[in-house]
């Protein structure tokens, strides 16, 4: 016979949460989400590696431990149960299995055994048999804590977000002060977007037991209801516990990026992503250098970061956009600099790589105008106007190329479109030009015929 004290007591060898030594814990990796970008889809997609992250501090393939009892085995059922627990105390997991099984055979009703059972399954990377292993465990004895705490990490590992919340909401029901299963409740709560209920299950956590962690999830709550100021003061909090909390960092990023300060937003991600890569941040902070206009900068980073994330679709998008703008800069610097046909052929592919840009057909446009191949540059200037038709600038440009080529009839159209668009200030020099043009334009237009187009 296992005696009540012995089958209470933990064996010294074996704390709660030291991993098996047939188990390495699975790599804790941070979750990614920004929603700038997209939606719900994407923001799941980040959780879900956060959750399986979050079943360790369960103790998931843990060593045997000790187990709240209803009964204890008898005879030779004792004896191969005390046998399995040194075989799994020792690492010995594959024997420890049998021995439990073996158990069983002799007495199903054993809710302990089933639970050594699951845990020498989880240490066996057999997560969907440790799922079944304790729901049989809780079944036999529903008032077990750990059964039910176990059985939450062994869903979701197998990715059962749902069946593990239930169990985890049974464990803290058994519980309600174990704050460890109320964080991780507050995730799976994030998860399928329900920051209300995330915040609620982390309110008893306020105050003094507040960590950098709670105040994280706080924050990713508070952002996932629109409250980004909110969501900022409890991040920084949070930074504050914990400076090297890249996921804070991360979250706090996001914030300061809902509340349009870009720049605050990619000093935080910058940290987060010096401590923990990871591909999507690495999106963000490309994407954000691009927006500040910072095409070399975001090359440069994005060298390393396609090295890091090859296969990653975002990056790979992001690289030829901030190609594309590092060229553009490129020919704009040509364009001020008087270099006009070195500008023209740069902006060229430009335009052929991407037809519908508005940026690099002004500036090839601008460039034949200024080499006087007034034809080309006319056919560019109309496609400007079709695309961008308020603005004014372009039809001067339109009236002086047809002008210059002897289409009267086309220029005298365009000027007068400018004149009727045409700023008083801005574009007083040009309306003075056209003002002093336009009767003999006129009569050139009633004398000349129609061009072909």
């Amino acid at each position: 016979m296992i005696s009540p004290r012995k089958w209470m007591t933990p064996k010294p060898a074996a704390p709660f949460d030291r991993p098996s030594p047939d188990r390495q814990p699975p790599e804790r990796r941070p979750s990614g989400e920004r929603q700038r970008p997209a939606p719900a889809a994407r923001r799941r997609a980040q959780w879900a590696r956060a959750l399986l992250a979050g079943w360790l501090w369960l103790g998931a393939g843990s060593a045997a431990l000790p187990a709240q009892s209803p009964g204890e085995p008898s005879g030779r059922a004792a004896t191969l149960f005390e046998a399995g627990q040194n075989a799994h105390q020792a690492g010995k997991l594959s024997e420890a299995l049998g021995l439990y099984d073996a158990a069983l055979a002799l007495d199903d009703a054993l809710a302990p055994i089933h639970f050594q059972r699951g845990m020498a399954l989880l240490g066996l990377s057999r997560p969907a048999e440790a799922v079944a292993a304790f729901e049989r465990c809780v079944a036999l004895q529903p008032d077990f804590l750990r059964g039910w705490q176990r059985l939450g990490a062994a869903a979701l590992a197998i990715g059962d977000a749902a069946k593990a919340e239930r169990a985890l909401a049974k464990a803290l029901e058994l519980d309600p002060g174990d704050a460890p299963t109320r964080l991780q409740l507050a995730r799976l709560a994030l998860a399928r977007d329900a920051a209300p209920d995330a915040l609620g299950l982390l309110a008893p956590l306020d105050g003094a037991q507040a960590g950098a962690e709670v105040q994280t999830l706080r924050g990713q709550a508070l952002l996932r209801m629109g409250r980004p100021a909110d969501a900022v003061a409890a991040l920084s909090d949070a930074i504050a516990r914990a400076p090297g909390q890249a996921e804070a960092r991360r979250r706090r990023g996001d914030a300061y990026a809902a509340q349009g300060a870009l720049e605050a937003a990619l000093s935080d991600w910058q940290a987060a992503y010096a401590a923990a890569p990871e591909s999507a941040l690495a999106g963000d902070i490309a994407d954000a250098l691009l927006q500040l206009d910072r095409a070399a900068a975001a090359q440069t980073f994005l060298e390393t970061a396609r090295v890091a994330f090859p296969t990653d679709a975002r990056l790979a998008a992001l690289e030829a956009e901030t190609t594309g703008a590092a060229a553009l800069a490129q020919a704009a610097q040509m364009l001020r600099a008087g270099k006009f046909a070195a500008a023209a052929a740069a902006y060229a592919p430009l335009v052929a790589r991407d037809p519908e840009a508005i940026a690099p057909r002004a500036g090839l446009a601008t460039a034949l105008f200024k080499l006087e191949r007034f034809d080309e540059a006319a056919r560019n200037f109309e496609i400007l106007r079709r695309r961008q038709p308020e603005v004014a600038a372009t039809y001067f440009f339109l009236g002086v190329c047809y002008d210059k080529i002897g289409d009267y009839r086309a220029a005298l159209a365009a000027y007068e479109a400018f004149l009727a668009s045409a700023d008083g200030v801005h574009h007083r020099l040009e309306i003075e030009k056209i003002h002093l043009r336009l009767p003999r334009l006129r009569r050139q237009a009633e004398q000349s015929k129609p061009r072909k187009p």
